[in-house]
């Protein structure tokens, strides 16, 4: 489960290839994605889905892809909250002992 998490978040959402995103050879203003100009597109992205293996990360990335996304923004250093931080609850950044996910 975890190597789909990782894969999933990776890769634009759908597409696993060895074949990165890259500058357009034409316009480095502009990425391609496969041979075709790609824009990446995003609304925000989740803190939650890529620590706490209890996160629904597949609804997620279905919510996004749904949408016309295919970016979610990932981080490579770990942040999490203690339960109970700033009076919130079921905080998806408080994942419970044995569900937090780090490189």
């Amino acid at each position: 489960m975890r190597r789909i998490l990782l894969y999933s978040l990776l890769g634009i959402v759908g597409h696993l290839s060895a074949q990165p995103v890259a500058l357009h050879p034409d316009n480095p203003h502009y990425l391609t994605f496969h041979g075709s100009p790609t824009l990446l597109i995003t609304s925000a992205e989740h803190y939650g889905a890529v620590l706490n293996a209890d996160f629904d990360y597949r609804t997620y990335l279905e919510s996004l892809s749904a949408e016309g996304m295919n970016y979610t923004r990932i981080f490579s250093g770990s942040y999490v909250e203690i339960p109970g931080s700033f009076g919130i609850q079921s905080n998806v950044l408080a994942p419970a002992v044995g569900e937090y996910l780090a490189p």
